[in-house]
């Protein structure tokens, strides 16, 4: 019996595409996203935005397991929202007396249910509690490294959610900056989430967002004052230094009143690393003297690194002798 096979070609292009595009696809890459809700956290946070906050305590109190440690603060909330409407008693105390309990206890395992908790209009009322929840959540993420929730919410449109992000972002790009001057090199996953042209136009987009009296003089503030005084997403793009230059440049010429200030703070970076590593690079301490750091070539499509300070220009780990 002879077999027959229909369209072959196209079944072998589509196999040949599927086989190169898992080849080039990065495993270390890092996805911008938040981490899945449980069937019960979906089921309890349908109960809360409908009232019903009984139903949300009974069924929270009754979750033999809690991977995600959120049964205590859908409680919390739930009981925060009786004492604030209906005037509950013994809403009031648990509302009181397990604040600090509750706020020590928070981690990145916490985002999912608490960044829908905070945004919902009935939980307005409970703002200062609801800021104390959430920076505290994202700086303990950061620790712990919920990178891609993080850069997840840095994208909502809840501005103490961004806040917060910006917070749990500044923790972990504060390590890798730390491990550069220490003396350590960046992986590459890390030099490819921080060069990644979207995290860079986010982050200077929200800087542009921000209003700071002090952006017209800063070249004249020392620069640890500068570095005190301007937090946020301009601390966060000074971590991440040189890969942010170039766009930086281009916001400042499209009217971005805050660009050139965050583009002083990284110079107040850059002259920092190069005064304890002068040929260094922002990922790392060590450039041989073919001006490639720890031995490899710089990505294709990544912006050139620039020098201060120097007479080189490495680009693609060429030197090039700006004098001539």
């Amino acid at each position: 019996m002879k077999l027959h096979f229909k369209r072959p070609l196209p079944v072998l292009i589509t196999s040949v595409f599927i086989v190169v595009f898992a080849y080039l696809s990065p495993a270390w890459a890092v996805t911008w996203a938040e981490q899945s809700l449980l069937a019960w956290e979906q089921t309890a946070l349908k109960f809360f935005d409908r009232n019903d906050y009984d139903k949300v305590i009974d069924l929270a109190k009754g979750q033999d397991r809690d991977p995600n440690r959120n049964a205590a603060l859908l409680i919390y909330f739930s009981h925060a929202q009786k004492y604030y409407m209906d005037r509950n008693q013994a809403s009031a105390i648990h509302y009181e007396q397990q604040y600090h309990a509750l706020l020590n206890r928070l981690s990145g395992t916490n985002l999912a249910v608490l960044t829908r908790l905070v945004a919902m209009p009935q939980m307005s009322w409970n703002k200062k509690i609801n800021k104390s929840f959430l920076d505290a959540t994202f700086e303990r993420a950061g620790k712990d490294e919920h990178l891609g929730a993080i850069l997840f919410y840095l994208e909502g449109s809840d501005p103490d959610i961004t806040k917060g992000a910006i917070k749990g972002l500044h923790v972990i790009l504060q390590r890798k900056r730390n491990i550069v001057m220490n003396g350590g090199t960046l992986s590459k996953t890390d030099r490819d989430w921080m060069n990644d042209k979207h995290l860079l136009r986010l982050l200077i987009q929200l800087t542009g967002q921000a209003v700071n009296p002090i952006t017209g003089f800063m070249s004249k503030l020392p620069a640890i004052v500068r570095k005190k005084t301007m937090g946020g997403a301009p601390a966060c793009l000074a971590l991440i230094e040189d890969p942010a230059l170039s766009m930086l440049r281009d916001a400042a010429s499209y009217g971005n009143t805050n660009a050139a200030a965050v583009i002083q703070l990284i110079q107040d970076a850059r002259g920092a690393r190069l005064a304890r590593y002068p040929n260094s690079t922002w990922y790392t301490p060590q450039v041989s003297e073919k001006g490639q750091a720890s031995g490899e070539w710089p990505a294709e499509g990544t912006c050139p690194v620039y020098h201060l300070g120097t007479s080189l220009l490495y680009e693609k780990g060429i030197p090039i002798d700006m004098k001539k």
